[in-house]
């Protein structure tokens, strides 16, 4: 096994970027999560999840110009749904987002905030297994994941068989801990990713395992990992599992 894709997401709920090399850190890849959107009446961190309401952020897309320091707005560099870029320290990029949802929102440099764990990875076999009719590149990018393994030889839900392993790769160490259960974010648009409203009905009918404290079976794809060891990883790095 080997690694395919590398992905971060600097913003919480937009686009991110792919990346050749990842610097894993304690809580996660070095600049992912590191900013996010929040409400500006409420002070809550906004997350598509809430669909209706910060779905459209998903149609944005974020990157860093330089890994010096992942939290200087100067370099977080903006695409927005109609292709305009902008900087995080533009003095329109709070209005300019608002814009986006309709809603008064500003951009913030915040603790991490993942909603499960800092690491997530995908099989390619597992996404193959789904039979989306997708391309690989349209089908991976909708589960959103920082970690693409390539299994060759090795088809179908391979993540199942990681839970409660040691994954190494480079020079880190992760420790899968529960599969990743899907919601409605499988459903929507992603900058190229198209919505597909019946995906999360086809995830529970191909692949359901218990995922949660209460052992029920959820719609699952990849799997959810903390960091054993914060390391240097790349794509095309060996993927062992023990």
């Amino acid at each position: 096994m080997r690694i395919d894709q590398l992905w971060r997401y600097p913003v919480k709920s937009f686009g991110g970027e792919r990346v050749r090399t990842a610097t894993i850190e304690p809580d996660g890849l070095l600049g992912d999560h590191v900013w996010a959107v929040l409400d500006a009446d409420s002070g809550n961190v906004a997350s598509a999840k809430r669909f209706r309401r910060y779905g459209d952020l998903l149609s944005c897309s974020a990157r860093l110009l330089d890994d010096n320091d992942p939290r200087d707005p100067a370099a977080l560099e903006l695409v927005l749904p109609d292709g305009t870029v902008i900087r995080g320290d533009d003095a329109d990029v709070h209005g300019m987002l608002s814009q986006v949802v309709h809603r008064d929102v500003r951009l913030e440099a915040r603790p991490r905030t993942y909603d499960e764990a800092p690491v997530h990875l995908v099989s390619v076999s597992a996404v193959d297994a789904l039979g989306t009719g997708e391309s690989a590149e349209i089908a991976v990018r909708r589960f959103r994941p920082q970690i693409v393994v390539d299994t060759p030889g090795s088809p179908g839900f391979v993540e199942d068989e990681w839970i409660g392993g040691h994954i190494a790769a480079g020079s880190a160490v992760l420790g899968p801990d529960k599969p990743t259960a899907r919601c409605v974010m499988v459903t929507l648009t992603h900058q190229e990713v198209p919505a597909r409203r019946e995906m999360l009905r086809g995830i529970t009918a191909v692949h359901q395992v218990p995922s949660g404290s209460d052992g029920k079976p959820a719609p699952c794809i990849g799997v959810y990992a903390t960091v054993l060891t914060p390391g240097c990883i790349s794509v095309g790095d060996d993927v062992l599992v023990r």
